[in-house]
């Protein structure tokens, strides 16, 4: 019996000749085409042409060409990407041809040993939990070869990037004359920050890490602290007021301040939610997922707008924009949507969007950071992934379910939320989440609080006690005498 396609929060990944070879990677493909046109399936837009894309990952220029020929001789008329784009674009031509969903092949943010498939929505967005189950339930149905295929390798990145030029002011951007250092991480984003802005204006780009290169010069593309080393030291360099990068599939966003100091994605959701919001740009609420800061919570109460908090992945977000309820929504690992765009985060757009919200206060990037601290308090936050085997972390989490700590490093714990894992709430002022991989033996643990010290401590108390849960797992109990 086949196994079924393990999806994950946002599409199928696997490691490159291990689990993903090009015909698991087909498996996935055909059932996404078997989808596109099945009876069952009610979404709206045209199912038999889909946009193809890929991103700079090894063999991912392959996998959308050998896709693109296969669904071809099943009759699809196949749109293919000439060249490494973001993801969103793919969302974008979706969106913006009626089109039922789209491909794109890449591992997002994972080490550079693996790979994957990602399918985008009808309305341009993250497939819905809802979406993928149906795409699983159609992994070997029969596709047989049909007439009127066709594989149109074409450019899909210019009208995206004239799409998401037309989100920002850019104008005001160039003008600003701003100093900006641009790291794509050897992704799929490029140079497209730069080509957007131009030059010869007051506010100059310099790009570094655009070439490809699939093993991402020996780092994970993630814009994270830990991979963004070669980016805080050419920012000491020449002083630049700020550092914008994005991850493999180029949507996501890290942000660095002049300094070098790793600026929080949820920093960055409340700067630009304060920033839209005071302009008109956005409407609604905000949506934030289960892991992120009580930051976005005490912005949300003073614009006055509702606060939603959903489960971790941007696709319970962009369920929230179809629904008019949020104007902007954002995650911790980066990942952040604004309504008037798509239902789908995209780390060039945020990039311009944080270079707009500077241009337009007048302020320096720092200056904006410290009234942010100013009038909503300092938050500290950290994340652990902590690898063991999958019977220590259950036993774990089950017992923080079933008998919930009175205290955390010292801290009383005043609520239990269980949303998307397990979160001790410490008042107002931090909290503890424990929350298990979906496709991993791993506990992600994530802690936030006023006070740096405290974020230290719940972390490594965390730590602590899933050893004790490993030892008293892995020792064998004594033998009662009869």
């Amino acid at each position: 019996m086949t196994s079924p396609i393990p999806f994950g929060t946002d599409g199928w990944r696997a490691r490159i000749g291990r689990d993903l070879t090009f015909e698991s990677a087909a498996r996935v493909v055909d059932a996404v085409a078997a989808w596109s046109i099945s009876p069952a399936n009610d979404d709206p837009g045209n199912g038999v042409t889909l946009p193809i894309v890929h991103d700079t990952r090894f063999l991912s220029r392959e996998l959308a060409a050998e896709s693109a020929a296969r669904l071809a001789r099943k009759g699809f008329r196949i749109l293919l990407s000439d060249r490494p784009v973001p993801t969103p674009c793919a969302s974008w031509h979706v969106k913006e041809r009626g089109l039922r969903g789209g491909i794109a092949i890449t591992a997002s943010h994972n080490p550079p040993e693996w790979n994957g498939v990602k399918y985008k929505s009808w309305f341009g967005g993250s497939a819905t939990a809802a979406t993928y189950a149906a795409i699983a339930a159609c992994a070997d149905v029969p596709l047989p070869d049909r007439p009127g295929g066709a594989v149109e390798t074409t450019d899909l990145l210019t009208p995206y990037a004239a799409a998401i030029a037309a989100c920002v002011d850019l104008d005001a951007i160039r003008r600003a004359g701003l100093k900006v250092l641009w790291d794509p991480m050897h992704g799929a984003a490029g140079d497209l920050l730069a080509s957007i802005l131009g030059e010869g204006h007051p506010t100059r780009v310099t790009t570094i890490r655009a070439e490809i290169n699939p093993s991402f010069g020996g780092v994970h593309p993630e814009p994270i602290p830990e991979h963004l080393g070669a980016t805080v030291a050419r920012l000491g360099s020449e002083g630049f007021d700020l550092a914008l990068a994005s991850d493999g599939d180029g949507d996501r966003l890290g942000v660095l301040a002049p300094d070098g100091t790793f600026v929080t994605p949820h920093r960055i959701l409340a700067l630009l939610a304060e920033s839209l919001a005071s302009r008109g740009r956005i409407g609604g609420g905000i949506a934030k997922t289960f892991s992120t800061s009580l930051l976005v919570d005490r912005v949300a109460a003073r614009l006055g707008v509702p606060l939603h908090v959903t489960p971790i992945g941007f696709k319970w977000i962009a369920e929230k924009m179809l629904s008019g309820e949020v104007g902007i929504g954002g995650e911790e690992s980066g990942g952040l949507g604004v309504s008037f765009f798509l239902p789908e985060r995209d780390g060039v757009l945020s990039a311009l969007l944080v270079l707009e919200a500077v241009a337009h206060s007048g302020l320096s990037f720092e200056a904006l950071l410290a009234r942010q601290e100013r009038e909503y308090g300092a938050f500290a936050y950290g994340r652990r992934d902590v690898r063991l085997p999958m019977p220590v972390l259950r036993s774990f989490v089950d017992g923080l379910l079933a008998a919930p700590p009175g205290l955390r490093a010292g801290a009383r714990v005043t609520s239990v939320e269980t949303l998307d894992g397990v979160k001790l709430l410490l008042g107002d002022r931090g909290w503890l989440l424990h929350r298990l991989s979906g496709t991993e033996p791993i506990l992600r643990v994530y802690a936030e609080h006023e006070d740096p010290e405290m974020v230290r401590k719940l972390l490594s108390e965390t730590a602590e006690e899933l050893e004790t849960v490993q030892a008293s797992i892995s020792t064998p109990r004594p033998i009662r005498p009869l």
